[in-house]
């Protein structure tokens, strides 16, 4: 992970410099979405700041300019808030400069994407009159068009830190180098085009979706609904099936595919438009890795090992730490009912269906309404404080009812609270949880810590319930503080947010998984919640009917939670109800070359659909030498060829699904040495394993520049041995082979196994 931070003062001096001076000018920019389009202005070259920007059947100029914000922040950072506007309007969006992230090579030019109008580094999407005041749903569809519409056009997230919260878009990566003044201009110029035509990108992009949005609401009429056909639809309509399968030869790129077709299945695209969002495979890849570290993604691997305890839910042990505060004096084992990985991932997609029907209900609450913070909302208020109060070396003292005093210790990760008591030096802490207050604020609705009682208390709670009771005062307290005209978010501002917190504390996905009640969801809201993705690597490997077990038929479509047929499921350890939500999906890969597909379910099969991955030779011509082909003349070998004509032998020896995958054949350079390691290291062993050592039908395959047959007289051939009783006539003439070493493959031998051309 890069070393973020703020971006220092002499850096962000650079950035300015860079984009004030009129002796850096900047080369030409057009830039467009559907009908609405900037270029540069007509004195590009004296300034370079100013542009213009056609819509609604009008052109304006439309310029950059500094400014220091009336904010405490934006005052330490003299103007380096940079605005957009036009001359009527000189801030229609803010940019604070003072906010990027940079490492030691990049500063990232970058905003933080927010769910609401507004908010810290918010670049879009303000109503700016009073006449353009939308209704929360409007307001709340606007957010999602403009955020899928700068995700499809800047994928690439930034890195996960932990000074960076919520979700942050980049726009480019800024050489720190090229900000110098002692770069040279033509990187200078580059560099200054390229900040000015993203950030002119995301605007034009956003303000049209801006505009639509009140033209949809009726509130500008007048405005230009000509619109030209966009390449790649904002939102759209395509039915995904829920399992997936894809299967192929070895080395035809199923576990390579599987980031992509996850992204799809995530953002709602096919394949081709996945690889039209993201051109290149590290924007896959960093996009993949930012769902996997949102919780989003799971990828797992079955094996011969792998169970229905690791896959659903099994009995495991652990080891109970009995030590005070941070100090480790010893651990006991213990065992406890474990969650395997797909009951987790089912878990989390109930809870995003649970944040979708709570975005839903705010945005259905009037300006005018006031409503109560939830017991989520209120209680990562409370434990920030705790921590607050903890980081400062303050005493926090908790009083249970007959005024005993309990010591805060420390506070776990995932909100767990721990306790000392003032006279006590027991090696096990007293300790609350998130669940177990939960549980007691459900079950005591009350407004004032008076209204309280021991005796109201679960007893489950057992010895520690005099520290629930204590706790669950401060808690009461602590919320009575909030003011009750204090606007109060429904649901998680930000989707990674907090599923982080189910993944901190996956109790909070559990508990909301029991009590969730599917009626209350609209087809909306089905449409609209977010995706899971768990990929099953070598899906075939595992004893899928022993590791899916009663839960095969409840991956059916109209099995699941939410379906006119849906089913339940009761599950053999924790003894809770267990039915599969609809927005999991599973996507799993299987070696058809491998001898246990033969194995697979037969139940498991007619529940998913299967995408086959062939070889693909033009992967290799268009990413080995040129266009497949490496060296030159005489020298020059078909790369892509050699697999076809490979390919084609072993259909006619074995099966189409014995063949070889192009991945084998992506050479690391192109040249012998490296074609000659692929076959040493790739082709043959596999070729081996497919015809268990008979090198007669490998020898059909390669030819006699790979395989050689032993002379049935001399070296290799010795005479058998003598052995009374049993008939050897004939045994030793029986055909020998040999595989020729590899220092002997050389140009003429790859040559040898593809037809010369005529």
């Amino acid at each position: 992970m890069p070393a973020l931070r703020r971006i220092n003062t002499d850096t962000l001096q650079q950035l300015k410099n860079l984009l004030v001076s009129s002796s850096i000018p900047v080369q030409s920019i057009q830039v467009a979405h559907k009908n609405y389009s900037i270029r540069n202005g007509a004195e590009a070259a004296n300034k370079p700041l100013v542009f213009s920007w056609t819509h609604g059947g009008q052109t304006e100029p439309l310029l950059f300019s500094f400014h220091t914000w009336g904010t405490v922040e934006s005052k330490k950072f003299p103007n380096t808030f940079l605005a957009l506007g036009t001359g009527n309007e000189f801030r229609m969006v803010g940019f604070p400069l003072y906010l990027l992230p940079q490492d030691k090579d990049f500063v990232y030019l970058s905003f933080k994407l927010g769910n609401n109008e507004g908010g810290k580094n918010r670049w879009f999407g303000r109503g700016r009159t009073p006449k353009e005041l939308r209704t929360a749903a409007q307001t709340d569809q606007l957010n999602i068009d403009i955020r899928q519409a700068l995700q499809r056009v800047f994928p690439a997230p930034l890195f996960k830190h932990p000074t960076l919260s919520g979700e942050w878009l980049t726009l480019a990566r800024l050489p720190v180098a090229d900000l110098n003044s002692q770069a040279d201009l033509p990187s200078r110029v580059a560099l200054k085009t390229l900040i000015l035509e993203k950030l002119l990108h995301a605007f034009v992009i956003a303000e049209k979706l801006r505009d639509d949005s009140l033209k949809i609401a009726g509130m500008n009429p007048d405005l230009d609904t000509t619109e030209a056909e966009d390449d790649l639809p904002v939102s759209i309509s395509m039915h995904q099936p829920l399992n997936q399968i894809l299967y192929g030869p070895p080395g035809t790129g199923k576990t390579y595919h599987t980031a992509l077709r996850a992204i799809g299945l995530l953002e709602r695209l096919t394949d081709a438009q996945v690889m039209v969002r993201y051109s290149t495979r590290e924007e896959i890849r960093l996009r993949y890795d930012m769902y996997q570290q949102a919780g989003r993604i799971q990828f797992i691997t079955f094996h011969q090992a792998f169970s229905y305890e690791d896959f659903i839910e099994g009995i495991k042990p652990v080891l109970l730490d009995t030590g005070v505060g941070n100090e480790e004096v010893g651990q006991e084992l213990s065992y406890t009912i474990a969650d395997g990985i797909f009951k987790v991932m089912a878990q989390r997609s109930v809870y995003a269906l649970h944040l979708q029907q709570q975005q839903r209900l705010a945005a259905s609450i009037g300006p005018d309404q006031v409503i109560a913070p939830d017991f989520d909302t209120v209680f990562e208020r409370f434990i920030d404080q705790l921590r607050e109060r903890l980081a400062e070396q303050d005493q926090i003292l908790f009083y249970t009812k007959h005024n005993s005093k309990l010591h805060v210790d420390s506070i776990s990760e995932s909100g767990t609270i721990y306790f000392r008591y003032a006279n006590g030096n027991s090696v096990n802490l007293p300790q609350v949880t998130r669940n177990g207050l939960r549980k007691i604020n459900n079950d005591n609705p009350v407004d004032e810590a008076g209204q309280l009682a021991e005796a109201d208390l679960e007893v489950k709670y057992g010895r520690d319930r005099s520290v629930y009771w204590a706790a669950f005062r401060e808690f009461v307290q602590f919320r009575a503080q909030i003011p009750t005209d204090e606007p109060v978010q429904v649901a998680p501002q930000n989707l990674d947010e907090a599923l982080q917190r189910v993944i901190r504390d996956p109790k909070i996905a559990a508990e909301i998984t029991q009590e969730f009640d599917y009626r209350n969801l609209t087809s909306a809201d089905f449409n609209a919640a977010p995706r899971m993705v768990l990929i099953i690597d070598e899906i075939n490997r595992g004893n899928v009917a022993s590791i899916f077990g009663e839960l095969i038929t409840l991956l059916e479509d109209g099995k699941r939670a939410g379906r006119p047929e849906r089913l339940t499921a009761r599950l053999p350890y924790s003894k809770t109800d267990f039915t599969v939500p609809p927005n999991l999906f599973l996507l799993g890969t299987m070696n058809t070359a491998d001898r246990s597909v033969e194995a697979l379910d037969t139940a498991l099969r007619r529940r998913f659909s299967f995408t086959e991955m062939q070889p693909e030779p033009a992967v290799i011509r268009a990413q080995v030498g040129s266009s497949g082909v490496i060296g030159e003349g005489a020298a020059a070998i078909d790369v892509a060829r050699i697999l076809e004509v490979l390919n084609s032998r072993l259909e006619q020896l074995l099966d189409h699904d014995h063949c070889l995958g192009h991945a084998l054949l992506l050479l690391s350079s192109p040249d012998v040495d490296s074609l000659r390691t692929a076959f040493e290291r790739n082709i043959v062993p596999l070729l081996q394993e497919y015809f268990f050592g008979d090198w007669g039908k490998i020898g059909l395959v390669l030819g006699e520049k790979f395989v050689t047959a032993v002379p049935r007289t001399g070296v290799g051939r010795d005479p058998l041995a003598k052995f009374a009783g049993y008939d050897s006539s004939g045994l030793h003439d029986r055909p020998l082979y040999r595989l020729t070493a590899p220092a002997t493959w050389d140009v003429v031998a790859f040559q040898s196994l593809y037809p010369a051309t005529a």
